[in-house]
């Protein structure tokens, strides 16, 4: 699906720029515990966020697309505005050591152990998912042809709402997308 694979600027996107980060391996066990901090985001979430937030995500494609050749900026920023919409529904289900996480119904469902796992994206385009519990946050990464896109799940203190943490790179975005959503327990 776009919207979680990141962005494609240009058909001949170099992908996975987030080495520096622990990215997941898939060969981690993962403990009870973790299972259990993974499991209190069980739940269905709405947008929470408002206006600010929707005006937050504008300001950060506008901030990535400044960084680019003018020529390449309209494209950028018509790129980015489709594949990170602001999502209605959030659902994270976890079922023993696996967790599946849906926006708006498009889902992508990997195990907590940060085994990558080839999958689709509603458009068509071919990524590669993983999950894992990182502490007390939950990351989904999903490397594409044109991207990568990392999502930080944090829950509050009282279960209540989730903020997403978003960071999109690309090989022709020389200022990752980053932005924040908020959204609530149903």
């Amino acid at each position: 699906m776009a919207t979680i694979t990141g962005v494609v600027v240009a058909s001949d996107v170099r992908a996975g720029q987030l080495d520096d980060l622990d990215l997941p391996v898939g060969t981690v066990v993962v403990d009870q515990d973790t299972l259990d901090q993974a499991g209190a985001f069980d739940g269905e979430f709405v947008f929470a966020g408002g206006q600010k937030e929707r005006d937050g995500v504008d300001a950060a494609i506008e901030t990535s697309v400044a960084a680019l050749s003018p020529m390449l900026r309209k494209l950028g920023r018509k790129r980015l505005q489709e594949s990170n919409p602001v999502f209605a529904s959030l659902s994270i289900s976890v079922d023993g050591d696996s967790a599946e996480i849906a926006f708006d119904n498009d889902s992508h469902e990997a195990k907590l152990d940060g085994t990558p796992i080839k999958a689709k994206s509603k458009d068509g385009e071919k990524v590669k998912v993983s999950h894992r519990m990182r502490g007390t946050k939950l990351t989904q990464l999903l490397d594409g042809v044109g991207g990568d896109r990392l999502n930080e799940f944090r829950l509050s203190d009282d279960g209540k709402r989730v903020t997403v943490k978003v960071k999109i790179i690309s090989g022709h975005l020389p200022v990752p997308v980053e932005y924040r959503l908020t959204y609530k327990r149903k």
